[in-house]
Formats: C-alpha cells, structure tokens, sequence
C-alpha cells in the first residue's frame, strides 16, 4: 500500500510540473534587422567580383601540347602554403590569383620547359588552319596575351574556400560551397529540403556584416510564395558567409522541451513500477512455495483411521 501511494504521488508531481512548464514556455522568434537597400534576388543578382583562388580549391589544368611522357592534365589541389604541383614541371604559387591570372602565371612558369609555340602563345593568321602566325615588322611571329592561349587550360573545379551555411531543420544541413550564383531556392535544394519539423513560415537569412558595418542583416524568407507563386522577391542571391537558417516549428519545439523535461520523472517512475512489478512477483513466488510444501507436510502426516481394513 506505501509503494502505491508513492507512486501516485510522483505521477501527481509529474503532472504538476509538466503543467507548469507548458504554461510557461514560450517560443521566442529571431529579431528581425531588415536594411533598407535592394538586396540581390533571383532576377536582380549583382556581379560579384571575379573568383579568388584560396586554398584548398581545386584546380584543374590541361596542356595539350606538353612534353611526350610528361602530361599536364587533372585538377590540383591549392595547398595551404598556396601552391599547385604540375608534377615534373614543378610547382606554381596561384592563392589570391583570378583564374585568368592563375592561367598567366602558369605559362610564364611553363615557358622554362615547353616552347611558346606548344604553349600557343601565337597569333594566328585570320582564317588560316595550316599553322601560320601572323608576323611582325621584323618577320618575328607576334605573341599573343597569354590569357587567350587555346592550348591552356585552367579553371577551378572546386570551391572550397568560399562557403555558405544551411543549418536548422533540413535533410543535409551544413557548409556548401559558392560560386556566385546561388540563391535561397537553391541552397534548399542542395541541402535535401525541408524536414516535416520545420517551419516554413520561419525562415532567416542571416548576412554578417561587412567591415565598419554595425550589425549583421537578417531577412526574412517566405518560402511559399518562392515555391507555389514564383514570386523571387525573398529567394536571395547568396554571397560568401551568409547563413540560411530554417527554424523548428514551435510546437515541436514545445514537444522536444516537454519530453526533454518529463525524461527523469520517466525514469523513476519505470524504476518505481519495475521495482513493485519486481517486489509482487516474488510475494507471488514466496506464497506459491509456501502452498506447495503445506500440502506436501499434510500429505505425509496423515494417520490411519481405526476403522479401515487393516487397522488394529
């Protein structure tokens, strides 16, 4: 009877708290900080400047006319002191160079091993496939900007260096590489889509502030009218660092903290049901035993009565 009333007790206890928290709890949305400027959307994106190569980017170069046996071809990954390896041709410093720089300084580099006719630094003859260069007033074939070479081929397979972040309740969240022309839609998509937890009425771009601004921005996503009403107002154009936050919807958020809350109370009542569970079956057992050897004791003793046969 003592171990029932504990028990109720607790439930009692359990009950009260788990009231009291769901009364109480309340669910806070993240503070909106809209700038008044014309942020970059789906059909007004801006130009971003010019990709900058940074470690660890992958690089790839091709070099059609290189030495026999000796093949420059596949991407490179830009190590962390800033260099790409051409293998037996050495190795090339490329962090901090655009592409079309990265793509100079190569040939530059390449000029101690391969001629600048392999390199195809020559201006052709317009029109001409035979192979003849146009000449200067010297009778020299007259070079062109490396930049322009068609037998070298440099860009970058991988952008690892610039990032932005998807996080909150997503099938993938985590940290996707950029390239300039991501937006919102885009990096839903990337990241697997919504999960059936999130809230799509609350969805926050987050944009770090630049140098000697005062604050970040953080603006608001409406989802639905990206996705049923094709209206590209709200769906972003990203740039590097933004962070893509998609909230949990508040009333799971509520039935996480209220399991998270009632978890120990859980626990010792299974510990007090299992224990009186425990505690009744072995009164059960103890009584079972007890029966079985009483009626084995009467068994044995019972005396032979004076009028059976046989009895004297």
């Amino acid at each position: 009877m003592g171990r029932t009333r504990k028990i109720r007790r607790a439930g009692l206890l359990l009950t009260l708290v788990v009231g009291f928290a769901s009364g109480c709890q309340t669910v806070k949305t993240p503070e909106e900080k809209i700038a008044n400027s014309n942020i970059p959307s789906e059909f007004k994106k801006v130009t971003m400047p010019e990709y900058v190569i940074e470690p660890p980017d992958l690089v790839l170069v091709e070099v059609l006319e290189a030495l026999p046996g000796r093949p420059i071809s596949g991407e490179r990954l830009v190590r962390p002191d800033g260099k790409i390896s051409l293998g037996w041709y050495g190795e090339v410093y490329v962090a901090g160079l655009t592409i079309s720089e990265a793509k100079e300084k190569i040939i530059f580099h390449l000029r101690k091993s391969l001629s600048d006719e392999a390199l195809g630094l020559y201006e052709d003859e317009e029109g001409d496939e035979g192979g003849h260069h146009k000449l200067d007033k010297d009778g020299k074939p007259m070079h062109k900007d490396p930049k322009d070479s068609e037998t070298v081929f440099v860009d970058v397979t991988g952008y690892n260096s610039k990032n932005y972040y998807v996080l909150g309740d997503v099938a993938a969240p985590g940290r996707l590489p950029i390239t300039g022309n991501e937006t919102v839609l885009d990096a839903l998509e990337f990241a697997g889509g919504l999960l059936p937890t999130a809230a799509p009425r609350n969805i926050r771009l987050v944009r770090p502030a630049p140098p000697g601004a005062c604050c970040e921005q953080t603006l608001p996503v409406n989802i639905a009218a990206i996705m049923s009403g094709g209206d590209s107002t709200t769906n972003y154009q990203l740039m590097p660092g933004d962070r893509l936050v998609i909230y949990r919807d508040p009333i799971v958020r509520t039935t996480v903290f209220l399991d998270r809350l009632a978890a120990p109370f859980q626990t010792v009542l299974n510990s007090m049901l299992q224990y009186s569970f425990t505690a009744r079956s072995i009164e059960f057992l103890s009584l079972g035993v007890r029966g079985t050897a009483g009626a084995a004791n009467t068994a044995t003793t019972t005396p032979t009565l004076p009028n059976q046969p046989g009895a004297r």
